[in-house]
């Protein structure tokens, strides 16, 4: 059996769970390592700076790769998608519509970005 693979790397912005790697679909080209982006189970992981590797088998993932982003693969290979039953809110910075805990997708990338430079700054 195959080690455990390693979550994303942690930021305060994302919300995908943290004890799980997450499956990034990629759908505009793929994402830069250490930015916040969307995953296979509709939240936001950072990207990890090393890329999973494909199994022998196609259908393999190894342990450790969140069950909802699996299950969301084989949904978009069948044309489907998974149900999301979140609520949405308004965006405490924008006010758009969002079901990512009160702050949208692209304000959590920015505040995300901002986080990065100032913890590396710390260092």
């Amino acid at each position: 059996m195959a080690d455990r693979i390693a979550p994303n790397p942690p930021s305060p912005y994302a919300t995908a769970d943290p004890n799980t790697r997450h499956l990034l679909p990629g759908l505009f080209g793929e994402p830069r390592p250490a930015t916040l982006a969307p995953t296979g189970c509709d939240r936001l992981a950072v990207v990890p700076a090393e890329a999973l590797r494909a199994a022998g088998d196609s259908n393999a993932f190894p342990p450790g790769i969140c069950d909802t982003c699996i299950a969301a693969w084989y949904a978009a290979l069948r044309g489907q998608e998974l149900p999301d039953d979140r609520p949405t809110t308004d965006c405490r910075e924008c006010q758009s519509q969002t079901r990512h805990d009160g702050l949208c997708a692209l304000c959590r990338q920015d505040a995300h970005e901002e986080w990065t430079r100032t913890t590396e700054g710390a260092r």
